[in-house]
């Protein structure tokens, strides 16, 4: 179903039935999420974690040719200083003060716009909406159409609110709303090249499935994250479209199917040896690339045979954090190389990748799991009763693992995909072996001995 006629995108709530909030065993995952609509539940205590903002931030700060304005006060745009030092400083905000929210924000906004006009000229301005001026009710959409006349520049509202969903992930689904609604053309005729979806990658890993696809002779165009402006507007003549994280890039691709033409190329991402093999043979057949990829697939299976046989993580019990359409490729390398998977995170399950869990058949049904981005008093919980050797994640803090006698192997700032990924995991792995883990929990010990659901409870209605 198309949803660019929609002024803005509903939330994964609404949309998919998403859940972001649940403690218990695969089975009663599988269970509860096999209906129609998932059930839901609710935390009664929670874990401070990044919102709609901060995920925006990471995706918009890194376009080329674009700039970002945090409409609110200057906490909201915090984050921005982080991303600015990864790039080129085109974060800022309006700083909005406690008269702006009394008196109106317009001249604020319209001063934040001026200067940046004046400093960078950017293409596009992507103003980045904040609970102040959602609880507020500003009209930033009469702003902007004053606005794009005057500076003959196209401006994007991101309805980021900021507490009208439970998961970030719901930021990606705003921002591939209004490019693809403001930015992206149609064209009837298409072009022999990739689109690669991506929001949170890391830039290495982008270079090298990019450099992996150009051995088979497959161009490729990379964005929202490390894109540009051109590229994003030329997306709709592609051949077709992947994504690297199906989580947070699904709905993108879906709408550039349905609403642009361009076909969506449903596949694993490209980690391990499996994955990488079925990612480059799935792209290949579109591209009539075959042969191509068979040559390479067969050279570097026999590479990597060795790597793969050490068993790094042989009678070691690992506790994966990750995103859930990762997670099978993930467990697979991990069960390759010696390892039992004894407990696992992941940020949200719903409607569109709940059949992942089917895929973990493999991993016994009384194995615990946790659904929601942070809560790491839940995963100590958990570590107390799994005693597990390795706490690996892909995505956000390890430290507190080893609080915990476990030992933290971070995969956040890694280079995961594609064969080069392979040697970079197992590198991860193993300078982590060497880490000495300590036995003073952060956490006492009447926490560590509830039950992990404690706080996590059936929602009424």
């Amino acid at each position: 179903m198309a949803y660019l006629d929609e002024r803005k995108i509903v939330t994964r709530e609404k949309r998919l039935s998403s859940l972001s909030h649940f403690n218990g065993t695969l089975e009663q995952l599988k269970n509860e999420s096999g209906g129609s609509e998932i059930k839901q539940r609710i935390r009664t205590f929670t874990q401070i974690n990044e919102d709609e903002i901060i995920a925006s931030l990471r995706a918009l700060s890194s376009i080329e040719q674009a700039a970002v304005v945090v409409h609110g006060v200057a906490g909201c745009a915090s984050s921005g200083l982080f991303f600015n030092s990864e790039h080129e400083g085109n974060v800022y905000s309006t700083n909005l003060q406690e008269k702006d929210t009394i008196l109106g924000s317009d001249s604020k906004l319209h001063k934040a716009i001026s200067k940046i006009v004046e400093e960078v000229n950017p293409k596009v301005i992507f103003i980045v909406g904040s609970p102040v001026i959602a609880i507020n009710n500003d009209d930033v959409n009469s702003v902007i159409f004053e606005l794009e006349d005057e500076f003959n520049i196209k401006l994007i509202f991101v309805y980021s609110d900021g507490f009208k969903t439970k998961t970030f992930l719901g930021a990606y689904d705003i921002i591939s709303h209004s490019i693809l609604k403001k930015i992206t053309e149609k064209f009837e005729e298409k072009e022999d090249f990739l689109n690669i979806i991506s929001f949170s990658e890391k830039e290495e890993s982008l270079k090298a499935i990019e450099s992996l696809l150009a051995e088979i002779g497959i161009e490729s165009n990379v964005f929202p994250r490390f894109g540009s402006v051109d590229k994003i507007k030329k997306a709709g003549k592609a051949k077709a479209t992947v994504v690297l994280s199906a989580d947070e890039g699904a709905y993108l691709a879906e709408e550039l199917r349905d609403s642009f033409g361009v076909p969506y190329i449903k596949t694993d991402a490209p980690i391990g040896l499996q994955g990488t093999n079925s990612f480059l043979r799935n792209i290949a057949k579109v591209f009539g690339k075959e042969e191509e990829a068979e040559k390479i697939i067969q050279e570097k299976e026999k590479d990597f045979q060795k790597a793969l046989s050490d068993q790094i993580l042989s009678e070691k019990k690992i506790y994966f954090d990750g995103k859930l359409s990762d997670t099978p490729r993930f467990f697979t390398l991990f069960t390759r190389l010696g390892g039992e998977i004894t407990g696992f995170s992941v940020q949200t399950l719903d409607l569109e990748n709940r059949s992942v869990l089917q895929r973990l058949d493999a991993v016994p049904s009384l194995t615990p799991v946790i659904v929601g981005s942070g809560q790491y008093f839940e995963k100590a919980n958990a570590f107390s009763k799994l005693k597990p050797d390795y706490y690996i994640s892909q995505t956000g803090s390890v430290s507190f693992a080893a609080d915990q006698g476990v030992i933290p192997v971070s995969l956040k700032n890694s280079q995961i995909y594609g064969y080069s990924g392979i040697n970079e995991i197992i590198k991860a792995i193993k300078s982590a072996s060497i880490f000495t883990a300590t036995t003073t929990s952060l956490y006492k010990e009447g926490w560590l001995k509830k039950s992990g659901s404690w706080y996590v409870k059936q929602e009424t209605k």
